[in-house]
């Protein structure tokens, strides 16, 4: 139940009107910590407490508030109860949530909010059972993503921050894109990244399964690119019988390691994968030593196009994770024994079928393999 008017009489107040005609009022209490002197004398000691700071009033219609969840159905309940009290949550995100729970996302302002925003919508739809998948939240989300893209260059933290925030508003082009940037640019291990004020929340996180497959990928890309790299010094060690096979295996590893990129263990150990084919590209001799030899195919060889062939492989390995592609990789079953099961995802892999048929988004082999979600001794 609401608490009186009287109760927050003290506190700044901001009022807003969802919908003209409306027949219940909610409330959101924001709290902060506030210091407070408590005893006298050499008594006195400064105390914190996290107590209400602010009040948010929301004119919202019953009907629709109680057709957002079971959380508000079951409260709602009481026909006589005309007004709500929430406390702890966010404002920003919950003004969202009202508004796009009304169809009402025609307001530009709903498309400046920021990626912590989005957090706090995330937890407040767990909170209050908001549904990220229905139509009209979605097409929001989906043009706030557009928003937020165009309007700067988004960074490997702002990618990281996005990953679950693509992945629970369900925009399969934009929770590829972000897992295709973070496995080329994560520098160490990949992970996501949490807004500050989610530091601690466990509950709002990717499924680590996710996360595994996001670094077999980048895992998968660095094993593709080394053996690119080493297959000519594996052929000079292994199969060449000429006596210049030495000055060409010295010639070739030289100009490798002028890039700064080999040993290529080495280079990955603190350089991201972009990095490391960035200083492949960029760095590699201009004329290379080029010692003469014997004409073999394995000691005669064009240093550029090998490296060259190498990184474009790695490069385009990986297109990211699909959505549909992980959705369909899960058995899932419901109450009365029915479900859904795998058959589209291992549909993909049968000849003939494109890897991609069927997804929002255009992928390659990779994309469909580290996706799936399903039991390990499946795949």
């Amino acid at each position: 139940m609401a608490a009186g008017s009287e109760t927050y009489w003290q506190l700044e107040k901001v009022y807003y009107t969802i919908v003209p005609k409306h027949d219940l009022v909610v409330r959101v209490v924001e709290h902060g910590e506030v210091a407070t002197t408590q005893g006298e004398g050499d008594a006195r000691k400064t105390v914190t407490q996290r107590m209400p700071t602010k009040l948010h009033e929301y004119k919202v219609k019953r009907e629709v508030l109680s057709a957002s969840g079971n959380y508000f159905n079951i409260l709602l309940i009481d026909p006589a109860l005309d007004g709500l009290d929430l406390h702890e949550d966010n404002a920003a995100s919950m003004t969202l949530w009202f508004k796009l729970l009304h169809s009402n996302a025609e307001d530009a302002s709903m498309y400046e909010a920021t990626i912590d925003d989005i957090w706090y919508m995330i937890a407040a739809g767990k909170r209050y059972d908001f549904k990220t998948t229905n139509d009209v939240v979605k097409a929001w989300f989906d043009k706030w993503y557009l928003t937020l893209a165009q309007s700067h260059h988004l960074d490997y933290k702002e990618h990281q921050a996005l990953l679950l925030p693509t992945y629970v508003f369900d925009n399969a082009q934009a929770f590829c894109a972000a897992t295709r940037y973070v496995v080329y640019r994560a520098t160490t291990t990949v992970t996501e990244r949490r807004p500050i004020p989610f530091l601690e929340n466990e509950a709002l996180a990717l499924d680590p399964n996710i996360v595994s497959q996001l670094n077999a990928a980048k895992a998968r890309i660095k094993t593709m690119l080394h053996r690119g790299l080493y297959n000519p010094i594996d052929d000079l060690l292994k199969r060449a019988r000429c006596r210049c096979k030495p000055h060409a295996l010295y010639a070739y590893e030289q100009s490798l390691s002028y890039t700064g990129a080999w040993p290529l263990e080495t280079s990955a150990l603190n350089n991201s994968m972009e990095m490391v084919l960035r200083k492949l590209e960029h760095n590699f001799p201009v004329q290379p030593y080029r010692p003469q030899t014997c004409g073999s195919q394995f000691c005669t060889f064009d240093f550029r196009t090998v490296v060259d062939h190498a990184g474009v492989e790695a490069r385009n390995y990986f297109d990211g994770l699909c959505l549909d592609c992980m959705h369909h990789s899960v058995v899932r079953k419901v109450e009365d024994g029915a479900g859904e099961g795998d058959e589209e995802y291992w549909r993909h892999s049968k000849q003939g079928v494109p890897w991609d048929a069927g997804c929002r988004i255009q992928h390659s082999q990779p994309a469909w393999f580290f996706s799936f979600q399903g039991p390990r001794q499946k795949m």
